[in-house]
């Protein structure tokens, strides 16, 4: 089975900012896997992004928040791997949740300059949109977090990420059984979506995955998904 790792190259520069490579990427990647969901009767809404106030629009991100999610449950099972923590899988499961919040972000309309932060002028940090969500995370580390050990760190960190999502899918009001139509909150919508950025990459950080380190796990992984495109997996 192929996996990240064999493509993984931890010595990777990336030309311009890796944010917006990683977004790049993805739309590469989002324009063959619409057509094979097409093909097999899933694509519930093709537009990119998609209408937030539609239904099936909304169904689309909700899709994808799930993927986002199970990703993240398979990462959790890497510490009940029979001869211990299985670190490679719980970061190969990393990069596949990365790859589907990414997506999502595409699909509602964000992209990195929406998330891009915003730092104290005398803050010295490389320009880079990702490097800047880090410092972020970094300058929100409270004392208390050293008291938890890595196995309750990252499902603490895992559970705040589930919630940030959930309340950014809870503005999407028109649910399957709903006959009357709602109106999406849009500036609760994307303030929920951005601090499910931050809850996120407070994960990768708290597992010692550097900016760098994220954007080899995304690429490497992106190779796998395209050697499954080539395949027909």
């Amino acid at each position: 089975m192929v996996n990240v790792y064999d493509y993984y190259d931890g010595s990777m520069e990336i030309e311009g900012d890796m944010l917006e490579a990683m977004f790049q990427r993805q739309r590469e990647l989002m324009e063959k896997y619409h057509h094979i969901e097409e093909a097999n009767g899933l694509l519930l809404a093709g537009d990119v992004p998609v209408d937030i106030h539609d239904r099936f629009g909304q169904a689309r991100i909700k899709d994808f928040a799930w993927r986002t999610a199970e990703e993240l449950g398979e990462a959790l099972e890497a510490f009940e791997d029979q001869d211990g923590f299985n670190e490679t899988h719980f970061r190969e499961e990393i990069a596949d949740a990365l790859h589907f919040l990414i997506e999502l972000s595409i699909l509602a309309g964000v992209g990195p300059d929406d998330l891009d932060q915003a730092l104290p002028p005398n803050v010295s940090v490389r320009d880079d949109k990702l490097f800047r969500l880090y410092y972020v995370v970094h300058s929100q580390v409270k004392d208390e977090d050293g008291l938890y050990t890595f196995y309750e760190k990252a499902h603490l960190r895992v559970a705040r990420f589930i919630k940030s999502l959930g309340v950014t899918c809870n503005t999407l009001k028109n649910k399957p059984w709903k006959q009357t139509h709602m109106l999406t909150d849009t500036n609760k919508f994307y303030r929920n979506l951005e601090q499910a950025w931050i809850d996120f990459i407070r994960l990768c950080s708290d597992a010692e995955i550097s900016p760098k380190e994220l954007v080899a796990m995304y690429f490497g992984k992106s190779e796998v998904n395209k050697f499954r495109q080539r395949s027909d997996y």
